[in-house]
């Protein structure tokens, strides 16, 4: 497990170096990621009211923010493995900052949402693909699996924290959330500065790019790492973010703040599980914790379904996060270590794309049969889909 190409800013030790200005660098522009959509979805009712809005156009900020991620992704990466990490890195975090400060001050709701696209266009989740294609190229071997294990934990932090953030804040003033933004600029100074990466050696044109691609990375494996990101990102935005808050709201009672409490519990037992992703993988290969984690998966919805107390509705949740602990932090690392340097960039970027997919999928998958078999049934389905996940990592082969 880990990175497979030696890199030259490779450091020796095996532990993380807290005191790298790469990683901290890393760690703060991954930390800004989930501002993306976890800070302002507290806020959407406040937009809607300020504005005098439909609910779904509110929903636009949401919607038309993703879209630019998961088109543009891939060109992205590949410019950044063009004129290197830290300037696309940098330029994309000073833009998405500068884009969603100035939200707060406007009146108009189409500029709004012009400068929430901006945002979109800049950055999306390419953020986190890009810092994580960081730790590729200059972490080796155990190293690489426990700096992508802390970034992990950090972006799930994030998520954890910011709606709570986000809901404070708007509470306060509907556009309150959006001056947090201004916090990425200068994390973008640092970036630039810190990250000391040569710039690509890639040549040629557009498709002698693509070719050397697809020539280097194993493609097989690829396409089961980014097939089994799908499926969990699918349990994650369809079961956690969408079908759970409903049955909690149906089945217990539960206010939207409850529901925002618990989610964030189950995403800091995430954090706490992906910090220790560079123990895991020296003890175990890929397989087994992918295996592992999907087989929580299963048992989390199972008891989340059948429980009928909040103690064992709690229990089940923590299962949950721990199987995502297990799965998201691996994948991260294997695909940052399916290429070399020069087209790292690309691949790293694809995950962008794949997640994007995900989060549209999942949710319109889990209400559809939400509506159809109410929640309750739709939990144990997502527990039967990951049963399924369990048996086709039974019989695939991707090595240590």
């Amino acid at each position: 497990m880990g990175a497979t190409e030696n890199s030259t800013t490779a450091e020796p030790s095996v532990g993380v170096p807290w005191r790298s200005p790469v990683l901290i660098a890393v760690l703060a522009a991954t930390l800004m990621t989930p501002m993306d959509v976890p800070l302002i979805s507290s806020a959407l009712p406040e937009i809607q009211s300020v504005f005098g809005v439909s609910e779904s156009r509110a929903g636009l900020f949401i919607t038309l923010y993703a879209l630019p991620g998961i088109l543009l992704a891939p060109l992205i990466g590949a410019l950044a493995d063009r004129i290197g990490r830290r300037y696309v890195l940098s330029g994309a975090l000073a833009v998405f900052g500068v884009a969603g400060t100035a939200i707060a001050f406007t009146d108009d709701f189409a500029v709004a949402l012009g400068l929430r696209v901006l945002q979109g266009f800049a950055a999306g989740s390419i953020l986190s693909a890009l810092a994580m294609t960081v730790v590729g190229d200059r972490y080796t071997g155990r190293q690489h699996d426990a700096v992508m294990g802390v970034t992990s934990a950090v972006l799930s932090l994030g998520t954890a924290v910011y709606p709570v953030v986000g809901g404070y804040l708007a509470a306060r003033a509907w556009n309150a959330p959006f001056f947090m933004y201004a916090c990425t600029i200068p994390v973008a100074g640092l970036v630039l500065f810190a990250l000391d990466e040569p710039a690509s050696s890639a040549d040629g044109g557009e498709h002698g790019y693509i070719r050397e691609a697809i020539r280097l990375i194993p493609t097989r494996r690829a396409f089961v790492l980014y097939g089994v990101m799908f499926a969990s990102f699918t349990l994650l935005f369809g079961g956690l973010y969408t079908a759970l808050p409903f049955y909690l709201s149906e089945t217990f009672g539960f206010t939207p703040a409850a529901v925002g409490l618990v989610t964030s519990i189950v995403l800091l037992v995430t954090a706490a599980v992906s910090t220790q992703n560079g123990r895991l993988a020296a003890r175990a290969s890929t397989k087994t914790l992918l295996t592992a984690g999907f087989a929580l998966y299963a048992i989390g919805f199972l008891g989340i379904g059948l429980a009928n107390a909040t103690p064992l509705l709690v229990g089940a949740l923590l299962v949950f996060g721990v199987g995502s602990g297990l799965v998201t932090p691996t994948l991260f690392a294997e695909i940052s270590a399916l290429a070399p340097d020069r087209v790292r960039g690309g691949v790293m970027s694809l995950q962008t794309t794949t997640i994007g997919i995900s989060q549209t999928v999942g949710p319109a998958l889990f209400t559809l049969f939400g509506g159809v078999i109410g929640y309750q049934g739709t939990l144990l389905t997502g527990s039967v889909g990951a049963t399924l996940g369990v048996a086709v990592l039974g019989v695939v082969t991707l090595g240590s």
